[in-house]
């Protein structure tokens, strides 16, 4: 009886060791995986400058502001309501689209399948700029405006909120200033 109660003795002291070492190891994964987000976030926010600057250096058409904005007359009057999901060919006739903007609009997904944000999260803002970049490089010739038309659609709950304030406030803006907003309102990591 002794020999059992020793080897159960032993077999708790050895299971509560594995224990032990098992939350260690699952406390170093986690901490990496915070690591890796706030160097994403990061690195994010790196390209986001980049691509601002490139933006700025690109040859603007005659008679438009450097900073990439919007104006009334870039869109069709009805394509200022905030709540409306527009499709781009209400945004310029499609008898005046070129070939690669064409070709551009039949592979974009739907605005429904799209990722969801809703600000709750601690990185679920970055599923949908992943999302969104991943359109730009996948579709390259996608115009701006086709993506930023369809935002509202992805903003839910408190993001929602915070976006129709955001675009009352600064009207119509391009992808990387969204993105540089979004990431500057939701994002936990720190970045110099």
């Amino acid at each position: 009886m002794d020999k059992i109660v020793k080897t159960l003795q032993e077999g708790h002291a050895h299971l509560s060791k594995a224990s032990e070492e098992t939350t260690k190891i699952l406390n170093l994964v986690f901490e990496e995986q915070q690591q890796r987000k706030r160097d994403r976030d990061c690195l994010n926010q790196n390209i986001n400058k980049l691509f601002n600057v490139y933006h700025s250096m690109k040859p603007q058409p005659q008679g438009h502001a450097m900073d990439n904005t919007y104006h009334q007359d870039d869109i069709k009057p009805d394509a200022m309501l905030v709540n409306k999901a527009r499709s781009p060919s209400q945004y310029q006739d499609e008898d005046n689209m070129s070939y690669s903007e064409k070709e551009a609009l039949k592979h974009l997904p739907e605005a429904s399948s799209w990722p969801k944000f809703c600000g709750n999260g601690e990185y679920d803002h970055m599923e949908l700029i992943d999302y969104i970049d991943g359109l730009f490089i996948n579709v390259p010739s996608i115009p701006d405006y086709w993506i930023t038309a369809r935002l509202n659609t992805a903003f839910k709950g408190h993001a929602s909120i915070w976006y129709t304030e955001m675009k009352e406030i600064h009207g119509r803006r391009n992808w990387p200033w969204w993105k540089s907003q979004i990431i500057q309102k939701y994002s936990n990591g720190t970045c110099i």
